[in-house]
């Protein structure tokens, strides 16, 4: 250690004791003392950097310090597990430096999981619940005292004073949630409920955004940490996919098949029989709409609606209907404590069903929600629910921005001002600071290039427009030494594709097919991605996985290296323009000064590719070329995420224009 920064260690704490490495990469010290000076003063703080930068250890170097002098907690929030795992490795290099330093203190953190992923109960696994269900379940099985690892592991807590104690070699550093689940299988331990006994003695949790956006999850969450939200600095990683989820949990539905489910609690414990009329008006609505309704989705006049069943109920007002649902909710108790004391396993889905009621009654006068039918296919089988959607993440997320010390938003893709405006950054009663990182990226290991001569606009999808688009493809495929991803603006592009002939291309290139199939389970995909990845390293001449933008393997995976030299955006990802789609322009229109297409609409599209142009770029030593396949990009051009704009070139629709471009940058 040289001499001057053995000084500054010996003064107070500061993001050279939390800093592991020999040297700072470009701008990396500036940002991590403008992290640290904003959130000393608690500001709203948004980080801009794209992959390379460094913005896990910025983020944690700049924030430890102030949570040991404050006695503050770090609760970072991440969309992945294989991101909570990179959180925890830079974190036990952390660790690990202030150790070989003899500094007189320790960073310790875990990572969480939620309970379908940590429990090893084989009765609960057996069921496939939803993690509502699981709650209500594993409850159940406690109080019955039906867990047998959940007992062992209170009669192990019960023996010692802390935790911790449990297993110090493994609990006074960071701990990812795989290590401590593999403990737990050894010692016959719960890991979810050991997890959250921990969490008063960590310094960092790293989970995922439900612990906190969640406000069911977060009261019960906050308990077990000891701390109010307050006392807690929250750092969002990937913060774009945090407006959807904001609003994502605000929402509900209900279905046929839940509907079913209460009727039949409320036959068995015989229930009021308005209680089972009421079921049974709901379940013939739907099960008659599904055959009736010739579109995917409807909007629904919720006035109109509820109206309508309050009056079949025999109800005169809206007041009697909302006492009918609290005597609904009240049943459901009833039902849940009978079950328990006869030692059965209880869901609760009357309870449910009461709540999507009090919600719509709450919220159907209100300008944020939109109601609808919604029909969605699975496995060749028509699904129909009965829908409230928020539109406003803002009604989540100020709360929370509000009552945390400070929140950190990283992220490489995100366009600051309409995050400023979906997240109220500035509406929370506190300052923003806003910080916009350079690329670290050499010039010469970038090409990013807008292809003329072809769009996936609805009436250009012709076999015409797929063949000329797969022409282009195939000098992409010529001049790239290994794997190749291919984006597509949707499934049905991805379809055009396959049926006008683009697995013969590929073949041509000496190259491997492989397809992103929608309805995927997560362990296929896996096998599917890392066969695709092993592709670069084969006498193959690489890869070509087809999938589409917005999905788990343009946004969740990263492939660095050879695992893709290029990336096709084949299309503009705009989504349909459903009733869902129009009602969030329209409500965006009046509360953000007409920009609800910009907002609603242009927003999401763009940055499903930038998402998806990223996947090639993940390390410094990078090299990658990244082509939009779609000539609209040249007037979106400036929603471009910077790093990539910098480099963007227009190729003409000219023959071999794209080979005589990027053939020299690969050779």
């Amino acid at each position: 250690m040289n001499q001057n920064l053995g000084d500054k260690l010996l003064t107070s704490h500061n993001y050279l004791q939390f800093f592991p490495y020999e040297q700072f990469r470009v701008s990396q010290e500036d940002i991590i003392k403008q992290i640290e000076k904003s959130a000393h003063t608690k500001k709203n703080i948004l980080l801009v950097a794209p992959n390379g930068t460094g913005k896990t250890i910025i983020a944690l170097s700049a924030l430890l310090p102030l949570i040991i002098k404050k006695e503050l907690k770090i609760i970072y929030l991440c969309r992945t597990h294989a991101q909570n795992t990179r959180v925890i490795k830079e974190l036990v290099k952390i660790s690990n430096f202030i150790k070989e330093n003899n500094l007189n203190f320790t960073i310790n953190g875990i990572s969480i999981r939620g309970r379908n992923e940590m429990c090893l109960n084989k009765t609960l696994l057996s069921m496939k619940l939803n993690p509502m269900d699981s709650m209500s379940v594993c409850k159940d099985l406690r109080r019955n005292k039906n867990c047998s690892h959940f007992l062992n592991l209170l009669k192990k807590k019960s023996e010692l004073e802390n935790p911790v104690f449990i297993a110090p070699e493994l609990f006074n550093k960071p701990i990812d949630a795989e290590e401590l689940i593999k403990f737990c299988k050894d010692k016959k331990l719960c890991p979810y409920f050991l997890s959250k006994f921990l969490l008063e003695e960590m310094n960092v949790i790293i989970c995922n955004y439900q612990w906190i956006f969640n406000p069911f999850i977060r009261e019960t969450f906050l308990k077990f940490i000891g701390r109010e939200l307050q006392n807690c600095i929250l750092v969002i990683d990937e913060c774009h996919n945090i407006i959807d989820v904001a609003t994502e949990v605000n929402s509900a539905r209900i279905t046929p098949y839940s509907l079913k489910l209460c009727l039949k609690d409320l036959e068995m414990y015989q229930a009021p029989i308005l209680m089972q009329s009421f079921v049974t008006i709901l379940k013939e609505h739907l099960d008659k709409k599904i055959n009736s309704l010739k579109v995917d989705e409807k909007a629904i006049a919720p006035n109109v609606l509820i109206e309508l069943i309050y009056k079949k109920l025999g109800f005169s007002d809206l007041n009697e209907f909302k006492n009918f649902i609290n005597d609904l909710y009240d049943f459901s108790e009833s039902i849940h404590e009978e079950k328990i004391a006869n030692g059965e396993i209880s869901r609760d889905f009357l309870g449910s069903l009461a709540e999507f009621w009090l919600k719509w009654i709450k919220t159907y006068a209100l300008d944020s929600y939109f109601f609808c039918y919604r029909i969605q296919e699975r496995k060749g089988k028509k699904n129909i629910a009965l829908e409230i959607l928020a539109l406003d993440p803002r009604e989540i997320a100020i709360p929370i921005l509000k009552s945390c010390y400070t929140c950190l938003n990283l992220s490489g893709t995100v366009n600051p001002y309409v995050f400023n405006n979906l997240m109220a950054l500035q509406e929370s009663g506190k300052s923003y600071k806003g910080i916009i990182a350079d690329s670290p990226f050499k010039k010469k290991n970038i090409k990013a290039l807008i292809i003329e001569g072809v769009d996936t606009k609805r009436e250009s999808r012709t076999a015409s427009m797929f063949k000329k688009m797969i022409s282009k493809i195939d000098e992409v495929l010529y001049c790239t030494p290994a794997n190749v991803g291919i984006f597509c603006a949707s499934y049905k592009i991805l379809k055009g594709l396959l049926s006008n002939g683009i697995d013969s291309v590929v073949e041509k290139n000496n190259k491997k097919l492989f397809v992103e199939e929608p309805g995927l389970r997560a362990s296929e995909n896996a096998i599917l991605v890392n066969d695709f990845k092993s592709m670069a390293n084969s006498q193959n001449n690489g890869g070509v996985l087809l999938g589409v933008c917005g999905g788990r393997n343009s946004e969740g995976e990263d492939y660095p290296g050879d695992f893709m030299n290029a990336v096709v955006v084949a299309g503009f990802p705009y989504h349909l323009p459903t009733p869902r789609v129009n009602a969030k322009i329209d409500y965006y229109d009046k509360v953000f000064n007409k920009q609800g297409w910009n907002f609603g609409y242009l927003y999401p599209a763009i940055q499903r590719a930038n998402q998806a142009s990223g996947r090639p770029i993940r390390k410094i030593s990078d090299k990658g070329a990244i082509i939009f396949m779609d000539s609209r990009f040249k007037q979106k051009y400036q929603w471009i995420s910077d790093w990539v704009k910098s480099e963007l070139e227009v190729v003409p629709d000219t023959k071999d224009a794209i080979t005589q471009n990027l053939y020299p940058f690969w050779n």
